[in-house]
């Protein structure tokens, strides 16, 4: 027997098939593209994503389908879906990273407290979540929330679409700044204080709970299982800190793809104040009674690619033409003593702690005998300096990172991993399935299956852990003399770009 985990991400879903060992046995993806109607928004099509789904899915179905029995559904959050009385999608969602919503925060702050906000939902006063893009809608497209019936995030849409049925994980649902995390249910306190209907969104549930059978028609239409159960799965982050067997506090994983994000296990729910200054959350985990915290760089692999193609695009050719890549031969070029350059991985605003989108990138310290080498290997180290800026953070908050699970494409890069481990002074471990958020949720789907009794023996049999790298104490320590001098460049240039 084996189980679906179904990744809705923001440029693309991938469907894959796992066994109740742990082991992927087959896998189809397909992209499918924002919009951006205006400088400053940002758009996904609704329908265009469960078409994407249904195709991933009737792909995988064709060989494993008959061998399935259960399904679960990470997606990234925040973003919205409505639908009219008659199931139909109303409008495009608009994404975490659109401008809209800005003038909200005030509107928030005033009307219900910064700090309450907080205490209520575990989420800093920001822009990206939920809350902000529907009262957006709500003063510039009244007609938009009067028609909708229904509304979702991605997660509990597509689980709808498949079962009927409105469900949605406390992970997901606490992207949207309206979930009490105390009580695990909407913030009637924050729906009432804006006039909002809280029967328009789906029930908040446990991952790992039963949503029910895939309806016969959509069963049919993908050639899946009539007896197929789909299990509530959660925010994309959630899910990955699972499958990598981040379960108790002082475990995270390093999720390096086109941004970078930290996501740590906590004790919880946080009620303090010192984790939301650094705009760091408190989400409910995917286990229970367990918290996460995510602390990101909106740019890393983005600024790696910048640099190949500013700098390599002849050299990135010619590795394509003969089959290789371009990233290990860079890799292979790169030396082991630092850069002499610093460069400040903020090429689309900063993520944590900052928060700030007029931030910017920099290169610093260009002189006459400055090469390509340089300033490929300072890109590499301005990420790790970012992420290390937000691990020290989060230990001033009492949350103490001792181990680092890598996964993600920047995880296939030893150069770049034992270089983490070398600046963050800390162990940074691979797994051998790099796909974590599809193994937490077939860790997901076989507890509730009953295959497993708990989480840590879920993680005890499917997460295998693969190469380990070591902090080596010459290169921590040079490391460390360069940190100090990059913790300085941000505040330096805030006084300048203003």
């Amino acid at each position: 027997m084996a189980y679906i985990g179904l990744d809705v991400g923001t440029t693309g879903c991938k469907a894959m098939v796992v066994d109740t060992c742990g082991n992927i046995v087959d896998y189809c993806y397909k992209e499918y593209n924002l919009v951006f109607p205006r400088p400053g928004w940002v758009e996904i099509n609704p329908s265009e994503v469960w078409e994407s789904v249904c195709s991933v899915l009737m792909r995988v179905s064709l060989r494993y389908g008959s061998e399935v029995k259960a399904m679960s559904i990470a997606s990234f959050g925040e973003a919205l879906v409505f639908l009219d009385k008659y199931d139909r999608v109303l409008d495009n969602s608009i994404f975490y990273s659109d401008v809209r919503g800005t003038d909200e925060v005030d509107d928030i702050n005033q009307r219900i407290g910064k700090a309450e906000v907080e205490r209520i939902t575990g989420m800093p006063s920001n822009p990206m979540y939920s809350l902000n893009k529907l009262l957006w809608i709500m003063k510039h497209k009244p007609g938009l929330y009067r028609e909708a019936h229904k509304i979702f995030l991605f997660g509990d849409y597509i689980a709808y679409r498949l079962t009927g049925e409105r469900r949605i994980d406390y992970s997901l649902a606490s992207r949207t700044m309206a979930l009490d995390i105390s009580s695990m249910s909407w913030s009637f306190e924050i729906f009432d204080g804006f006039s909002i209907d809280a029967g328009k969104f789906s029930t908040p549930v446990p991952a790992g709970t039963i949503i029910g059978s895939i309806s016969s028609s959509a069963a049919e239409e993908l050639g899946l299982p009539k007896a197929l159960l789909v299990i509530a799965g959660g925010h994309d982050q959630a899910c990955a800190a699972l499958g990598a067997g981040v379960i108790n506090p002082g475990e995270a994983v390093d999720g390096m793809g086109t941004s970078e994000c930290i996501t740590a296990a906590v004790n919880g729910p946080f009620k303090g104040t010192s984790l939301y200054k650094n705009n760091f959350c408190c989400e409910p985990h995917l286990c229970r009674d367990t918290f996460i915290t995510l602390a990101f760089n909106t740019t890393a692999g983005a600024v790696i690619k910048w640099y190949r193609d500013a700098f390599e695009s002849e050299r990135h050719r010619e590795c394509l033409a003969d089959g290789g890549s371009i990233y290990r031969l860079l890799d292979s070029e790169c030396g082991e003593e630092p850069s002499p350059l610093f460069l400040l991985p903020h090429f689309a605003g900063s993520g944590t702690p900052y928060m700030d989108p007029f931030a910017s990138g920099a290169l610093l310290g260009l002189k006459l005998d400055s090469g390509k080498r340089d300033i490929y290997k300072a890109v590499l180290e301005g990420i790790c300096f970012e992420i290390l800026v937000n691990v020290e953070l989060l230990s001033e908050c009492g949350i103490e990172i001792n181990e680092i699970t890598a996964v993600g494409g920047g995880a296939r890069s030893d150069v770049m991993l034992q270089l983490k481990s070398d600046i963050m002074n800390r162990p940074v471990k691979t797994l051998l399935a790099g796909e974590s958020g599809i193994m937490g949720l077939a860790m997901l789907c076989a507890v509730a299956c009953g295959d497993y009794p708990d989480f840590k023996s879920a993680a005890g049999a499917v997460v295998k852990t693969g190469k380990v790298f070591y902090p080596r104490d010459e290169y921590s320590k040079k490391y460390r003399e360069k940190y100090e001098v990059y913790k300085r460049i941000y505040p330096a240039l805030k006084t300048i770009f203003v």
